[in-house]
């Protein structure tokens, strides 16, 4: 617990959430969108992130987006926003790097944090948006990842706070290794994911015992199975994943499996957990 106050402490929070508000402020401000709403996620609006660079991001929900069709509205829009955030940051302290990809606005805070910003439909409820992603192909679905935000995020959020620091001490965990690619590198996704279901598995009574499930069940990481069932039922998973091996389902999107062998590489993580101790 001294090491987790040590890379999650009050001061870094608050400077990490104050700057994550600056940048949802600056874009709500300069849009020309009507916007419903902007939800934080990522390992900051999670309530997961520690000290050094950390991933944030803030969906807006706009009014007037149509549902489908991402490919040809979504670029323009982000360029747009991407065009006016260089006028608006380009020169205060600290931003550096503004850009736009092919579904988010980048933005990057010198040290501190990694923000992307995506844009979403609104959608009546969470049942609608995932009916719709079942309509779509493989390569439309990943446009509607962000319009699940508020369901992702909420999910390792209200976890118990025991839980959020075992989460936090694995990122500190794995940060300390060295690995041979980003392929191969366990995403904050998959220790948060692996951290809740070992937790519910184990029932771990202190800190020192949840981290050693956690390094327990990663030397079997390619034998993995993990259906949720919060959100959705087994039965509305995309058949094709259930025969992938490891299976680590996003808990509010049935047709992702977030350790998707070709996404995650997890044979370095298998031996790294098992021939690493946590402190050494």
């Amino acid at each position: 617990m001294e090491l987790h106050n040590k890379i999650c402490s009050c001061a870094f929070s608050s400077r990490v959430q104050q700057t994550l508000n600056g940048i949802t402020q600056a874009v709500s401000e300069a849009t020309f969108l009507k916007v419903d709403r902007a939800v934080k996620g990522g390992s900051v609006g999670k309530g997961t992130a520690i000290s050094g660079l950390n991933d944030a991001q803030v969906v807006f929900f706009v009014h007037g987006l149509p549902p489908s069709g991402h490919e040809r509205w979504l670029p323009p829009l982000l360029r747009a926003v991407a065009g006016v955030l260089v006028e608006r940051l380009e020169g205060v302290r600290g931003f550096e790097g503004i850009h736009a990809t092919e579904d988010a606005v980048h933005v990057s805070v010198k040290g501190l944090l990694s923000v992307e910003i995506r844009f979403s439909p609104v959608f009546a409820t969470y049942v609608q948006a995932v009916q719709l992603l079942g309509e779509q192909g493989p390569e439309a679905r990943r446009f509607y990842s962000p319009s699940l935000v508020d369901q992702r995020t909420q999910f390792i959020a209200r976890q118990p706070s025991s839980v959020k620091n075992t989460i936090r001490l694995m990122k500190w965990w794995r940060d300390q290794q060295e690995w041979s690619s980003k392929l191969v590198r366990p995403t904050d996704e998959i220790l948060e994911l692996v951290t809740v279901y070992s937790a519910v598995q184990t029932q771990p009574t202190d800190q020192r015992q949840a981290v050693a499930n956690i390094l327990a069940l990663m030397t079997r990481f390619d034998e993995l199975r993990v259906v949720w069932s919060n959100y959705y039922n087994k039965g509305d998973v995309w058949s094709p994943l259930l025969r992938q091996r490891p299976l680590l389902m996003d808990p509010v999107n049935p047709f992702v499996n977030v350790a998707d062998p070709q996404a995650f590489d997890a044979r370095e993580l298998v031996i790294t957990a098992s021939t690493t101790r946590f402190f050494w």
